[in-house]
């Protein structure tokens, strides 16, 4: 084991928090990215420690700043959950990496190495906005990457599960669509883009492209066009 880790173990072992956050402080960010790992999957073991590691993990990056190399590790609505307290600090929604995404882009975009059947968080991320009125929430939902697509325009865009959303979990994507909408022009230059890639996906999975395939509703709703015009222009692209 890394000294530094080891270092974190004993430290968190004899219940010393001041040497713990000034240890976190003097740590390289790949070091810092070790530590909130090890925090977060200790947190996942347990029920019971889970708010206490989230506690920690809070403070850290409430002293030093969240990391940016940790942004594009959100894509599971567990590792959201975990680290709510820490993105609602200072607009640690708002903050990009090198590809000029935040966490909203990459939890939308899921796990790109395979298919999988998890669906974005859409009610959680709903409810945060519409109850908790988390404003750098709501803009962050508008930032728009190196590509120019906004979180959205990535689910869209590049999620591979094709598969049928749950009832709540799609009401909750039309609602942050509209909160979107209602923020910003939707640009229509990414229309083609994204056809073009489910198109792929579709091809990928040999999946048909017709009107039971949910997400073409998704991006109708989200373009403002008929369901009829995607699947042509779908079947123009295949």
């Amino acid at each position: 084991m890394k000294q530094h880790m080891q270092t974190m173990i004993d430290l968190l072992t004899s219940n010393d928090f001041d040497a713990l956050l000034q240890h976190f402080s003097i740590s390289s960010e790949p070091e810092n990215i070790a530590q909130l790992a090890f925090l977060y999957l200790q947190g996942q073991k347990s029920i019971i420690k889970f708010g206490f590691y989230q506690q920690i993990a809070t403070k850290w990056i409430d002293k030093k700043g969240l990391p940016l190399a940790l942004i594009s590790e959100f894509k599971s609505s567990d590792l959201l959950n975990f680290f709510t307290p820490v993105l609602q600090l200072e607009g640690n929604f708002n903050k990009t990496n090198d590809r000029q995404r935040n966490v909203l882009h990459y939890l939308l975009a899921g796990d790109q190495s395979r298919v999988t059947n998890v669906e974005p968080p859409f009610n959680y991320l709903r409810s945060m906005m519409l109850f908790e009125r988390n404003e750098s929430l709501c803009n962050a939902l508008c930032q728009r990457d190196s590509q120019n697509f906004t979180p959205v325009e990535v689910y869209l865009y590049s999620n591979k599960n094709l598969s049928i959303l749950a009832t709540h979990e799609l009401s909750a994507l039309f609602a942050l669509i509209e909160i979107e909408s209602k923020q910003q022009v939707i640009d229509e230059a990414n229309y083609q883009l994204i056809t073009q890639n489910v198109a792929k996906i579709c091809r990928s999975q040999v999946q048909l492209v017709n009107i039971e395939l949910q997400r073409l509703l998704l991006i109708a709703t989200y373009y403002k066009k008929p369901i009829q015009e995607i699947i042509n222009d779908m079947n123009i692209i295949s």
